[in-house]
């Protein structure tokens, strides 16, 4: 089994790169499961869309006259563009050609950039997401408000929603938060597990900082994690709280005392490595 998890990780590993992801932001989520079945879950806090290009490829490089090269052959370049011949001599650029060489820098800088949110956009229609612009984020968290659970939604900008989620019901069956709508390609941020004997896996895979879930479950599994997909945005608190027997927990300070039985913690932030996870018998 530990060999298939590690060839499951090892393979998904590439698609971080190029897939469009939800995140926590700053948060504080907690869980109540009872004896009696029944649970609820509330998070507040910011949900991030984690698009494939990073903000230094949506950003134009800005010009620099260091970038020009002029040559004493008549021949002008922009040595980040394109590569020069180091066998022609080279001389100081003209004002003209200087001028030249930046507008020509900054067509296609611009080019560049359009062409990577157009990317941008299509990738994010095809997993039923949001594009980059204002008006449909914000059609988008008035369609997240249509479904049970989501008590506000409000889009903040550069793709963060703050939203208030709350649910309660039976764990009759499984259950995992957040589900978006239209959107196929969830990494769950709480998923919790019926057993047949009555016990309860609960797992928080988005819950983590450094380089994500992913890279947390790679250094579990002894292999490379380095460090080139979507960095976690994870700062909060997770926080289990129940009346049932916790068979076992991979919290920081293990359970301690609470008014509706026993409380579990986790503090998420850059550093967290853990992906907060218990088993309680209900």
């Amino acid at each position: 089994m530990g060999k298939w998890s590690k060839l499951i990780v090892a393979a998904a590993a590439p698609l971080v790169l190029t897939a469009c992801l939800w995140s926590p932001g700053k948060f504080v989520s907690e869980l109540t499961m009872r004896k009696n079945g029944t649970y609820t879950l509330d998070y507040k806090g910011e949900i991030v869309l984690q698009l494939p290009e990073s903000e230094k490829e949506m950003t134009p490089r800005p010009w620099s006259d260091a970038m020009a090269r002029c040559f004493k052959g008549g021949r002008s370049e922009t040595v980040d563009l394109v590569s020069s011949d180091d066998s022609e001599e080279v001389r100081d650029c003209t004002t003209v050609e200087l001028a030249r060489l930046k507008a020509d820098h900054d067509r296609k800088e611009a080019q560049r950039v359009a062409s990577k949110r157009q990317e941008s956009e299509q990738m994010a229609k095809v997993f039923g997401l949001p594009g980059n612009d204002q008006q449909s984020n914000r059609k988008f968290a008035a369609t997240m408000m249509k479904y049970k659970g989501w008590r506000s939604v409000s889009y903040q900008g550069k793709g963060k929603y703050l939203v208030d989620y709350h649910a309660d019901g039976s764990l009759a069956q499984d259950v995992v938060f957040p589900l978006i709508p239209d959107s196929d390609l969830i990494l769950p941020f709480i998923a919790l597990r019926r057993r047949a004997d009555g016990s309860v896996l609960v797992t928080a895979p988005a819950f983590t900082g450094g380089s994500g879930p992913f890279g947390a479950r790679a250094k579990m599994m002894d292999l490379p994690d380095k460090g080139d997909g979507p960095q976690s945005l994870a700062q909060g608190r997770f926080i289990i709280v129940t009346d049932g027997e916790i068979l076992t927990n991979n919290s920081e300070d293990g359970a301690v005392p609470h008014a509706g039985g026993r409380q579990l913690k986790w503090d998420v932030d850059a550093a967290s490595t853990k992906l907060p996870e218990a088993l309680v018998k209900l």
